[in-house]
């Protein structure tokens, strides 16, 4: 699991916005039209950086909220298979209990009374080897049993382990969000001031002159009106060139291979179980494509060269809050969708909100 720490970045931008704020004591009267829109082209260029900030908050809350459901059902699946193998040890050193009571507290024939009693050699050594069967097989389940016991025992370690994991993904989210809603009331405190020492420059440009008045507010009504907040260009014009000989056909065949095959949360196998990252991952890395270390939904989401939706290919890889798949053509994604469903090939790639497309090949 990736373990979310507070983010430096969003405490930068909390002190940015705090000093701003404080800047707004300035006596708003004194200051000229021209300086008012130095001041609001270099406010909104912060605006832009915290609104951006605030965007990636976002989707690592949601990806951080959606590993958190998945790992409180690993942990419901852990406790049941936990009393399943409780319950198999009973009810395993009942059966050896009562077994080694018959055994052990029955009558027991000497070697001469067995000798006696046997029709031939032959009846008699099988006698003998059957005793010593039923004693060695008793010793093996002894044994089994040992090892059984101390492997519930571990299982219930790794169960604690993993629950005082979770509270503290669980803690760091909640401060996530505490530092989220500060920013948020910062920004919309400015904002008011913004508009506030708008409305005294307009006042004060129109005591100068009408014309020149108007003629800012056109100039700020134009700058507002053309200001992007977009931080993925998906509907842009980017068609990156492949740097690879590699076919994008030839890697959605190769992904393709494995749909039915079981989703597991944080593997990296095709064949007996992965995630979608794993998933991504393990695919390129059959044609020679690797990354640094385990990649995850949000590393992906910078690996080649960004690519528009219109142009985006077979093997284009596309990001989403939280999840990532391969282009397959024909408006589809190849993925490993969930735990549910497995590996699979019958998504839209507009199943999620699309965060940004990549092209590695």
């Amino acid at each position: 699991m990736k373990k979310y720490s507070f983010n430096k970045r969003i405490v930068a931008a909390l002190v940015m916005v705090g000093v701003l704020f404080s800047d707004s004591s300035t006596a708003m009267a004194d200051r000229s039209v021209s300086t008012i829109q130095k001041d609001q082209k270099k406010l909104q260029g912060e605006i832009d950086a915290i609104d951006a900030e605030l965007y990636d908050t976002i989707l690592s809350i949601e990806e951080m909220q959606l590993q958190i459901e998945q790992t409180t059902a690993e942990i419901e699946e852990t406790m049941v298979a936990l009393a399943d193998a409780t319950q198999a040890c009973a009810d395993q050193y009942a059966s050896m209990k009562a077994r080694m009571k018959y055994m052990y507290e029955a009558p027991k024939e000497s070697l001469g009374e067995m000798l006696l009693q046997s029709d031939s050699i032959s009846n008699f050594l099988n006698k003998v080897e059957y005793s010593n069967s039923v004693y060695e097989y008793d010793r093996q389940k002894l044994e089994d049993f040992e090892v059984l016991r101390v492997e519930v025992e571990e299982l219930e370690l790794a169960l604690e382990e993993e629950e005082a994991f979770l509270q503290e993904q669980e803690a760091q989210l909640e401060a996530q969000k505490v530092a989220l809603d500060a920013m948020l009331a910062q920004k919309k405190s400015k904002m008011a001031d913004l508009e506030k020492e708008l409305k005294v420059a307009k006042e004060k440009a129109r005591k100068e002159a009408e014309r020149k008045a108007r003629e800012a507010a056109a100039r700020r009504a134009q700058t507002l009106s053309t200001t992007s907040y977009s931080t993925a260009n998906v509907n842009g014009d980017l068609n990156p060139s492949q740097v690879t000989g590699i076919s994008g056909s030839d890697v959605v065949a190769y992904g393709n291979q494995f749909v039915g095959n079981p989703y597991v949360w944080g593997g990296t196998s095709l064949t007996s179980g992965c995630d979608c990252s794993g998933f991504v991952q393990q695919v390129y890395a059959q044609f020679g494509i690797t990354w640094r270390g385990r990649m995850t939904s949000v590393s992906l989401r910078n690996v080649g060269q960004e690519v528009s939706y219109k142009h985006m290919i077979a093997g284009d890889i596309v990001c989403y809050p939280g999840h990532v798949g391969i282009y397959q053509g024909n408006g589809t994604i190849v993925e490993a969708q969930s735990k549910t469903t497995g590996i699979t090939n019958n998504r839209s790639v507009n199943c999620h909100p699309i965060i940004t497309i990549r092209r590695v090949i």
